[in-house]
């Protein structure tokens, strides 16, 4: 029989005998929970002997199982830990020790295999795992299943999603048939070899790659810096200049164009190292562009080139016509945001020339001056068969 205590032991352990246990800010609920971002009823736990099943019953995304989100349900094992809001507990099994030590075989001493060190690690960018770190040794699997190595729980996720895995000490990637596909830079591929500061996607759920020991190496530069296009490049141009926010006098400027019919022909020149894309379009946004979404969007200058940040805005931030949350981008890269359509450019001293959506507005005082001749001919015709 299993117990389940508060975390900093603020009350005493419960044995699981009863069939559901609710847990939440009601009076009624068997474990009382009076924290601010928790509901009258935030979830139950369904007990069947020793098999306890987590049932999430609040919308709030503030449920985690071992600090992985539990969107649905979960079932819960001896010493898991279930965080609710801020508020720990643990699953206790009195009879098994945590770490139970190991029966010593003094007849046999096998070889003890320790997984080869690799300095291959992911970067989550998007939520709810935006922040953590993934280290990548042998094979790992990505997906929505809870015997992936990466575990994603959010529906756009195939169950099994892609493969990870070392070769050679290169890093790998293959879609295992996903439903929505895996992006490396923008591009759908079935299978491709991974390099430090590259962007993995799994449909809309991105990850920045890490390459540890390019990051330590000698030279101070990381796998990404190595590949620099043109586009991140452009950085090391304005390193000096850091302390102001202003870029340094280059031969390479950095531009969005207007490409849409409210902001057609316009040139935007990018002057800080961190841009908030509102301030930067200024006046040319609509009142409701303004307000809605470009306040939310952010464009800053990384280690691994010009990254562009949706922070919330509620009509998205499209690059290359893909809905992205965020995203690096590259020279001559389509951006729409809230309706306004841009055209970025990083290479080059000098703005270029894009072609435009004008929409063609009649010319009123073409259209008074027909109307009037017409008018002044009708009338004639008329008084003339008269």
């Amino acid at each position: 029989m299993l117990k389940i205590q508060f975390k900093d032991k603020r009350k005493p352990a419960i044995w699981l005998v009863d069939s559901v246990y609710k847990i939440g800010k009601d009076s009624q609920c068997q474990i009382l929970l009076d924290e601010k971002s928790i509901d009258p009823l935030h979830v139950k736990l369904d007990v069947v002997n020793d098999d306890i099943t987590l049932q999430v019953i609040s919308k709030k995304n503030n449920i985690f199982v071992n600090e992985m989100p539990v969107i649905n349900s979960q079932k819960l094992k001896p010493w898991d830990i279930m965080r609710l809001g801020e508020t720990e507990f643990e699953i206790i099994d009195p009879i098994n020790e945590r770490n139970p030590k190991p029966r010593h075989d003094t007849s046999v001493q096998a070889t003890v295999i320790r997984p080869a060190i690799t300095p291959w690690m992911l970067e989550a960018y998007s939520a709810p795992l935006k922040g953590k770190y993934f280290s990548i040794s042998g094979e790992s699997l990505i997906g929505r299943d809870s015997a992936c190595e990466i575990q994603i729980p959010l529906g756009f996720i195939s169950r099994k999603h892609a493969k990870l895995s070392i070769r050679n000490g290169r890093l790998l990637i293959q879609d295992l048939n996903s439903s929505n596909g895996t992006f490396v830079n923008g591009e759908k591929v079935a299978s491709k070899e991974l390099k430090g500061g590259d962007e993995l996607e799994l449909d809309k759920f991105a990850f920045k790659v890490v390459n540890t020991q390019e990051i330590s190496s000698t030279t101070g530069k990381t796998g990404a810096e190595k590949k620099l296009s043109a586009t991140t490049k452009n950085k090391e141009k304005v390193s000096a200049s850091k302390s102001t926010g202003k870029h340094a006098a280059t031969n390479q400027r950095v531009f969005f164009h207007g490409i849409s019919s409210d902001v057609a022909g316009k040139i935007f020149e990018i002057a800080d190292n961190e841009t908030h894309v509102s301030r930067l379009l200024g006046h040319h946004l609509s009142r409701s562009e303004e307000s809605v979404s470009a306040r939310h969007v952010y464009l800053k200058l990384t280690d691994v080139g010009w990254e562009i940040k949706n922070n919330g805005a509620a009509d998205g931030l499209i690059i290359n016509k893909r809905m992205q949350t965020q995203g690096v981008l590259h020279d001559e890269d389509e951006v729409t945001i809230g309706g306004t359509k841009l055209k970025f450019q990083c290479n080059g001293s000098q703005p270029r020339r894009y072609q435009t959506e004008v929409q063609s507005e009649p010319d009123t005082n073409h259209m008074i001056l027909y109307l009037s001749a017409f008018v002044v001919l009708a009338t004639a015709i008329f008084y003339w068969l008269k």
